[in-house]
């Protein structure tokens, strides 16, 4: 089977989790860098379309202030949905966890971008200490490295309300010119 019917195989399982999977993602499959947050405002539609002041667009414009390119990354989420992962069955949050795999999988990246505590726990199946971990590279399966980060909202709130100067906003963009090796 090609990756093309694997990839639409993977939405109809998505789909069929019972949480109301819209999208997979944004962006390209190819990319050798994959972001998973758990914030559906990361992404509107497959082409990387982000609503005006979303947790999406500040991620995607930091991303191009870094001079890291569109086609070198794609951006998903842990519920695929509007509701939060916590928020579901722990049947649906199994299957989802299943999915992402196979995500993980198709894409094949070199480096995964966990955005968030919580994300990077439900990936890594294990606690996380952000003071130590954050902004850190670590190799993971098959050759992949993780990075985790802050979730991209956080950062974004972060600096609205501490400005440009703000402690968590410029760490996580710190964290974000780490992946220009990638």
């Amino acid at each position: 089977m090609d990756r093309d019917s694997l990839w639409e195989e993977l939405k109809f399982e998505a789909g069929a989790t019972g949480a109301h999977v819209e999208l997979l993602g944004s962006g390209n499959r190819n990319g050798n860098i994959l972001f998973i947050g758990d914030d559906a405002s990361l992404y509107e539609n497959e082409d990387l379309r982000v609503g005006a002041g979303s947790a999406g667009e500040f991620l995607i414009k930091l991303c191009d202030i870094t001079e890291i390119s569109p086609e070198d990354y794609y951006i998903t989420t842990l519920s695929k949905n509007e509701m939060k992962f916590r928020e579901l069955s722990s049947k649906t949050q199994e299957l989802l966890k299943e999915c992402l795999d196979m995500q993980i999988a198709l894409i094949a990246p070199k480096i995964i971008v966990l955005l968030g505590k919580e994300v990077a726990e439900v990936i890594l199946e294990r606690e996380v200490k952000m003071g130590e971990e954050r902004g850190k590279i670590f190799p993971w399966k098959g050759n992949i490295k993780i990075l985790i980060s802050y979730d991209a909202g956080f950062a974004m709130r972060s600096r609205v309300d501490g400005g440009k100067k703000s402690k968590a906003a410029l760490e996580f963009w710190n964290d974000l010119k780490l992946l220009t090796n990638y």
